[in-house]
């Protein structure tokens, strides 16, 4: 049974706002949910160690993920008891999915790779053929330079724009762009770019 301030770190650990310092905040509060003298926390290329620094070897290591999604990995030193071991491992859990959910917030993280931006279009009601120019489009390719790859006029590209912007409720090439690749947020929506040209 949890007692009550373990509880309030377990709150603390889903409070994810602000995202830019969750990763420092959440494995504090792990450390501190497991009495841990200090904790190292790597995140690919990020690292996080608590002050003062913690020496020798850890107690405890945890893999962070959510799924087959590896986030990185926690270490925490000092003695942890077998009890704290279970808790650490579910707090560990609570803490990966936090980090994923902090990073899919955060406007560093939020751009979509090409992967999710294939993905996401084979979702979508375009054809293939809008699809392809959809993709040339994120490549950075004009209307004419779509239409001169493609073997198509540059009506027929424009035609093309104009069905892809209906079927996916957008206003503008910036806007499409936007709701593409995950970059909405950053791109105020009273664009004037509105012609498909």
């Amino acid at each position: 049974m949890l007692t009550h301030r373990q509880w309030e770190i377990v709150e603390q650990l889903v409070d994810l706002d602000p995202v830019d310092s969750y990763p420092k905040r959440g494995a504090a509060r792990v450390a501190e949910l497991v009495g841990s003298t200090g904790y190292r926390l790597h995140l690919g290329d990020e690292h996080h160690v608590s002050e003062p620094a913690p020496h020798g070897d850890p107690g405890l290591t945890l893999a962070l993920a959510v799924g087959d999604e590896s986030l990185g990995v926690l270490h925490l030193h000092g003695v942890i008891t077998d009890d704290a071991r279970h808790l650490a491992e579910k707090g560990g859990r609570i803490f990966a999915r936090g980090l994923r959910n902090a990073r899919r917030l955060d406007d560093r993280h939020g751009v979509r790779t090409a992967e999710d931006v294939q993905a996401m279009l084979e979702r979508t009601p375009l054809t293939p053929r809008e699809r392809d120019v959809v993709g040339r489009l994120l490549s950075g390719a004009t209307t004419r330079q779509i239409a001169t790859s493609t073997g198509l006029t540059v009506a027929t590209v424009n035609t093309y724009l104009k069905r892809i912007f209906a079927k996916l409720g957008v206003h503008s090439r910036v806007e499409l762009v936007a709701r593409v690749t995950g970059t909405r947020g950053a791109i105020p929506s009273d664009s004037t770019e509105s012609s498909p040209a």
